[in-house]
């Protein structure tokens, strides 16, 4: 005479239990499914074998388990069977919602971009590749300048990335220098917001790679590279060793209401609000994270990755 075995291995009470959950999530399902043409007799004698097969999960006595869990299986199998979405449905739904989802973060939360230019060296070099919180200063409809809501306005010091308001199909990425009202100079080199000269500290000479836009040819530069603090922000600038007059000396001017006025950190070298003005609130699209990515001139920058942005 034999005698069941009511307890079983770890391993095989781990197995039997991982499988009693796979099947109770498929029931339940393909319940909701079906709920709407299932008599309530059927509904109750399946919420009857789920209750069986839940009481049984926490115990060791696997056979129990096994034939809950297998009476379970064979009762979604015939009446619920019809409910399954073929393999395909299921690949395309799942990639569907996938894609959807994609799209939401990266129209509202976390979008990916890459630096083109050396307008922002040294803080971003050529070929970075930038994530950037675009949910901090507010959401807006994808692919236009109108804003849903509003949760914070840029600061000054902060690098963002915008619409360019002379090339709207472009998107640039500066440093906030001035607020609406500010009035904004630079004379000698030197940053003045409302009547303050930027703080700077004088680092060195520095010797930096850009790249030339048409050709794509690289090459190296000299530059005096200063330590600048807007704000408590402290970033570091370059400057030409010998620049001209005419392009050291701006404004003075003042940032219009809404608007922002955009620098880049290669000063001398960078295409930004002195030469068309201000940014529109409307035309930001996000503040700068961190470099998750970096193929510069002598291939993938490992140093670079994970850069947070200041």
């Amino acid at each position: 005479m034999s005698m069941e075995m009511p307890f079983s291995t770890p391993k095989e009470l781990r197995a039997a239990r991982k499988l009693a959950k796979e099947r109770i999530r498929e029931c339940r399902k393909l319940l909701r499914r079906g709920q709407r043409t299932l008599t309530k007799t059927l509904q109750a004698e399946l919420s009857d074998t789920l209750n069986d097969v839940e009481t049984a999960l926490p115990g060791t006595n696997i056979s129990g388990l096994t034939r809950a869990s297998e009476t379970l299986a064979n009762l979604t199998e015939k009446h619920l069977g019809r409910y399954r979405k073929p393999a395909w449905r299921e690949s395309t739904e799942s990639i569907g919602i996938a894609i959807i989802v994609a799209l939401l973060l990266r129209s509202f939360v976390v979008e990916a971009f890459k630096i083109p230019s050396g307008s922002m060296i040294p803080t971003l070099a050529i070929g970075d590749q930038i994530f950037v919180n675009k949910l901090l200063y507010g959401m807006r409809i994808p692919f236009t300048t109108t804003r849903i809501v509003d949760f914070a306005l840029p600061k000054r010091g902060e690098v963002i990335v915008f619409v360019c308001p002379l090339t709207p199909h472009e998107d640039f990425i500066k440093r906030v220098i001035g607020l609406p009202g500010d009035k904004i100079e630079v004379k000698d080199g030197v940053i003045i917001i409302n009547d303050k000269a930027v703080e700077r500290t004088f680092l060195g000479q520095e010797t930096h790679w850009d790249r030339e836009q048409g050709s794509g040819n690289w090459y190296s530069f000299e530059a005096f590279a200063y330590d600048e603090t807007i704000d408590g922000v402290t970033h570091k600038a370059l400057y030409d060793i010998s620049p001209r007059a005419s392009a050291n000396d701006y404004g003075p001017t003042t940032v219009p209401p809404d608007s922002l006025f955009m620098m880049g950190d290669n000063r001398d070298h960078s295409f930004d609000s002195r030469s068309w003005g201000a940014v529109p609130l409307s035309n930001v699209l996000g503040r700068s994270l961190f470099v998750w990515f970096s193929l510069g001139k002598d291939g993938l920058r490992w140093r670079r990755l994970g850069t947070w942005i200041e």
